[in-house]
């Protein structure tokens, strides 16, 4: 409700705010020559690999797929926790129980992600060192630092460089795994002459880091040190039900921007509050939200992705199924898929989206069977992780 209540105070402005937004979308969208801003926004963002069609596939191959397995997994977790209903909040809580404290300073962090970027793959490792060695990473909270976490590029060097705000919380060993993945791709696509060559976009980009959360997730115990083996567990089935559930997240996203502009009623505030509920109904299922219907109005003013990026974020849901492939691959043959993965880096932006992945040794797809596939193995390691891990408290 506090997270909620500054959107809740301010959605009149808001709502205002993106009267305008649309307005303005629409006349750039037909003086361009475009029925819809989402029309023009596809070739605008250089997506020539797939169309809005394709992602209208996607959201069908979410809810077939992926919003199923994720009631499985709510109704486990409402059955842990011994409640009738799942509310909101009851998302947050570790039916485990929480992990200690996984690192107590940024130079810790680091070096236990060594030994796990290391049993990843050594010359993975080696990278990593080299950010050590040469003080590229900035980790530490500290006062009047900016918040956030990204890694950028030092192009004229060659090298790349972290800065997070580490205060030794769980969140943090993940934010590093995701960064140090876009660090790697710096690392591999140096090789390409021209800037423009190195850096693709967000698909590809996302696929790096997204691939490396799930790929160094065996090793965050033994013989990284951040967890117990038990913790380990947990943090592996919490990342993973995270996976399912940002998939649905980002499949409602994109279809309510897709509804905004091409339904005729996105200039109509209510009428998108409306849509909005409708469309998280459709892929956010299993939760009680009774008495909280403007909190989850809220959820999609909280989204600045709508209001400043526009149709950016289905970037991230494609670039997930593409990491699940990666990590399926690795579970059958760990070098293999890493040696493909550092191969597709290599590449830059010098192919298209689907030689990149091909490259990485997975299939760029928005097929519902493809998905399912890769939510039955999901849900499988789920279970294995469930036998290992204590009653729940």
């Amino acid at each position: 409700r506090l997270l909620a209540a500054p959107y809740i105070r301010e959605r009149d402005a808001l709502a205002e705010l993106f009267d305008e937004m649309y307005r303005r979308r629409q006349q750039v969208a037909a003086n361009a020559g475009f029925a819809t801003f989402r029309d023009y926004i596809f070739p605008a963002k250089f997506r020539f690999d797939y169309t809005p069609a394709d992602c209208e596939r996607f959201h069908v191959a979410v809810e077939a797929a992926v919003v199923p397995a994720i009631g499985r997994a709510l109704e486990r977790r409402r059955r842990q926790l011994g409640l009738a209903a799942l509310r909101p909040w009851d998302l947050q809580v570790d039916p485990y129980g929480e992990p200690s404290k996984p690192f107590a300073t940024g130079t810790e962090l680091a070096d236990r992600a060594l030994r796990a970027f290391d049993a990843v793959d050594p010359a993975l490792g080696a990278r990593f060192r080299t950010m050590i060695d040469e003080s590229l990473l900035d980790l530490e909270s500290r006062r009047n630092k900016a918040p956030g976490g990204y890694c950028d590029t030092l192009h004229f060097s060659g090298r790349p460089f972290i800065f997070m705000n580490a205060a030794g919380i769980p969140e943090d060993v993940m934010t590093l795994l995701h960064e140090a993945g876009h660090a790697f791709h710096a690392f591999e696509s140096d090789g390409q002459p021209l800037i423009w060559q190195r850096h693709p976009g967000a698909e590809t980009a996302e696929l790096a880091s997204m691939s490396m959360e799930l790929l160094a997730a065996p090793y965050l115990a033994r013989p990284a040190g951040f967890y117990t083996a038990a913790e380990a567990d947990s943090a592996e089935l919490e990342h993973l039900e995270d996976v399912l559930i940002t998939l649905a997240h980002v499949a409602s996203v994109d279809a309510f921007q897709s509804w905004i502009y091409t339904s005729g009623e996105g200039g109509d505030a209510a009428a998108r509050d409306a849509a909005w509920l409708r469309i998280r109904a459709r892929f956010e299922r299993g939760v009680d939200w009774s008495g909280l219907e403007r909190e989850r109005v809220a959820r999609w003013y909280r989204q600045l992705h709508i209001f400043l990026y526009p149709f950016y974020y289905i970037e991230y849901g494609i670039a997930q199924i593409g990491a699940l492939q990666v990590w399926c691959n690795a579970r059958r043959d760990q070098a293999d898929a890493v040696r493909r993965y550092r191969e597709a880096l290599a590449l830059g932006a010098t192919r298209s989206l689907p030689e990149l992945y091909a490259a990485a040794g997975v299939r760029f797809t928005f097929e519902a069977d493809d998905l399912a596939a890769l939510v039955a193995q999901v849900e499988e390691r789920m279970e294995e992780l469930r036998e290992r891990l204590p009653a729940a408290v």
